[in-house]
């Protein structure tokens, strides 16, 4: 479960450093609905135009913010506060909390990592021959789209392990030495990257159909024109060339690009 908290412009620099691991708060409702493995979404004060999400690690309670910042204060506040006490008054002083909301709440410490972002990795490689390039035309997903055949990553799969498998899973041939072309890394709801390959020759025979869609054979001049997933229209050019890209895309929820960056290796 994601809690959002706002934070002071200083403690949130120091987070996002590294230098800050615990997060002192009056242990009020809100407060009490946090658990261990929560995300903590921190949003910084004044216009909270930045944030950054944090695992909580630990959780410990305390019936005073004397014994609070006792816990931790050699680690939290001895290089910026000479003694527990004006600790504690530099707290109210700044108007984070009363003395009556402490009193009568308690004391409860988050102590915090950064969030390891998960990512939904796949491949994908264009085969080409004879000027035509080997596509899916989707029929049961994603709008009737075409794109080349790949798919999502197997447990110790490496990119190139995972492409040959996805490709002979759906077309029934085996790519010969396939290359990275390229890295799209994009973002909506979730965020992922696609290892984009390209490929010149194989062996095998072609399936009648995949259970992906329909097989077929697209003239490589006329890529522009079907409807592809925009993200993969946005480095079409930049197939069959000898540099290596990386491609950077915002997302909307219908997976149409809202804002990209693409630059070579």
């Amino acid at each position: 479960m994601e809690h959002q908290m706002k934070l002071n412009e200083s403690g949130f620099l120091r987070m996002k450093q590294g230098l800050k691991l615990r997060e002192y708060r009056v242990n009020d409702e809100k407060r009490k609905q946090v658990r261990v493995g929560d995300t903590i979404c921190f949003s910084k004060l004044p216009n909270l135009d930045e944030q950054l999400i944090m695992d909580v690690k630990e959780i410990t309670y305390y019936d005073s913010l004397e014994k609070a910042v006792l816990s931790h204060f050699e680690e939290d506040f001895a290089s910026r506060h000479p003694n527990v006490s004006e600790t504690v008054d530099a707290f109210y002083n700044r108007g984070y909390y009363s003395q009556e909301e402490v009193e009568k709440n308690g004391v409860v410490v988050f102590t915090v990592k950064k969030h390891r972002t998960v990512h939904a990795n796949a491949t994908a490689c264009y085969l080409k021959k004879d000027n035509k390039v080997l596509m899916i035309h989707f029929e049961k997903k994603w709008g009737h789209v075409y794109s080349p055949p790949g798919g999502k990553f197997e447990s110790g799969e490496t990119p190139l392990d995972c492409m040959i498998r996805e490709f002979y899973e759906e077309t029934g041939l085996t790519l010969i030495n396939p290359r990275l072309q390229g890295i799209s890394y994009w973002k909506d709801s979730i965020e992922g990257m696609i290892f984009i390959f390209t490929a010149e020759d194989y062996t095998g025979t072609l399936k009648d159909t995949s259970e992906e869609g329909i097989l077929e054979w697209i003239d490589f001049d006329k890529l522009y024109e079907i409807n592809q997933f925009d993200q993969n229209l946005k480095f079409t050019p930049y197939l069959f060339k000898k540099e290596i890209f990386e491609g950077k895309f915002l997302l909307d929820d219908s997976c149409k690009v809202l804002d990209y960056e693409i630059r070579f290796l």
